[in-house]
C-alpha cells in the first residue's frame, strides 16, 4: 500500500521502468517469513527435558491448512503462468528491455502500436522473488512442524500454536502472491485490451483503425478480475493481523500450560 501511494502521488515514474513494482509484495512477504523462520530456528523450542515426538513423522504439510496450501499453490501457479506468458508476448525497446507489447493494425501499412507491458523487465524480478518466497514458505512450515514437543502434557497446546503459525505463514505467502498477480493483471489489461487506434492531424493515415491482439479478450477478463484478487490478498493479510492480535492470549495460556507441565514433571 505504501509503495502504491508513494509511486502514485510523490514520484514521477511515467517514463521509468519500475521493475520492483510487482515484485515488491512478494519480496515483503519473503522478508516477513524469513524473520519468522529465524525466530523459529533461534528462539523456538530449545532442548526440552522430556521431548515428545508422539510417534508420528511430521513434514512441512503436517500443520499447514490444506485449503490454504492449495490456494497458495493456485496463486503461485497463476502468477507463474501469467508472468511467463506475458514475457513471451513482450518486445524489447531500444535498450533491450522487454517492456513493450506490439499490437498490429490488420490490412494497413501502419507500424504496430507499441504499448508499455508486463514484459520480462518486470517479470524476471517477480519470478526470482516468487522462487525465494516458495522456498522460504516451505522451509518455515517444515521447521515449524519438526520441532520436538516439550512434553506430552503440552502437546495439545503446542499443536494448536503450530497450526496457527502455519496458517499465518500460508496466508502471508498467498497474500503477497495475490497482490502481485492483481497488479500484473491490471497492467496487462491496460495495455492489451485496447481495440482501436485513432490518428489525428493532416496525414494520409488519418482516421480510426482496429487493433488486433489475439489475447485481448483474456486481457480484458484479467482486468475485471484484478480488483477481486487484490481484495482477497489484502483480506488474507488483515486476517494475519487479526491472528497476531488474538494470539497474545493463546500464547499466554500455552505458556501457563508449559509451566504447569514442567512443575508437575519436577515433582
Amino acid at each position: 500500500m505504501t509503495e502504491n501511494v508513494v509511486r502514485g502521488y510523490f514520484l514521477n515514474t511515467a517514463d521509468v521502468v519500475s521493475w520492483w513494482r510487482f515484485a515488491l509484495p512478494i519480496f515483503v512477504s519473503l522478508v516477513g517469513l524469513g524473520v519468522l523462520l529465524a525466530m523459529i530456528r533461534f528462539r523456538g523450542t530449545g532442548r526440552p527435558g522430556r521431548p515428545a515426538g508422539l510417534g508420528v513423522r511430521r513434514t512441512w504439510a503436517s500443520f499447514g491448512p490444506r485449503t490454504g496450501v492449495v490456494g497458495a499453490a493456485v496463486a503461485v501457479v497463476a502468477l507463474l503462468v501469467t508472468t511467463t506468458a506475458a514475457g513471451i508476448a513482450s518486445s524489447p525497446d531500444d535498450q533491450g528491455r522487454y517492456i513493450y507489447l506490439e499490437i498490429s493494425i490488420p490490412n494497413e501499412s501502419i507500424d504496430p502500436v507499441r504499448q508499455w507491458f508486463y514484459g520480462w523487465a518486470y517479470g524476471v524480478p517477480v519470478l526470482v522473488c516468487l522462487l525465494g518466497l516458495s522456498v522460504v514458505t516451505v522451509t518455515t512450515l517444515h521447521r515449524n512442524a519438526v520441532r520436538p514437543f516439550l512434553s506430552m502434557e503440552t502437546a495439545g497446546a503446542e499443536q494448536a500454536t503450530r497450526s496457527g503459525i502455519a496458517t499465518g505463514a500460508v496466508r502471508i505467502a498467498t497474500g503477497g502472491a495475490l497482490l502481485s498477480l492483481a497488479g500484473a493483471w491490471r497492467f496487462i489489461a491496460s495495455s492489451g485490451s485496447a481495440s482501436e487506434l485513432t490518428i489525428q492531424g493532416d496525414t494520409p493515415q488519418r482516421g480510426t483503425y482496429e487493433m488486433a491482439w489475439r489475447f485481448a479478450e483474456f486481457a480484458a477478463i484479467a482486468g475485471w478480475l484484478a480488483p477481486v484478487v487484490e481484495i482477497a490478498g489484502f483480506v488474507l493479510l488483515l486476517l494475519v493481523i487479526r491472528q497476531l492480535r488474538g494470539g497474545t492470549a493463546g500464547k499466554q495460556s500455552a505458556t501457563h500450560a508449559v509451566r504447569a507441565a514442567q512443575s508437575t514433571a519436577v515433582r
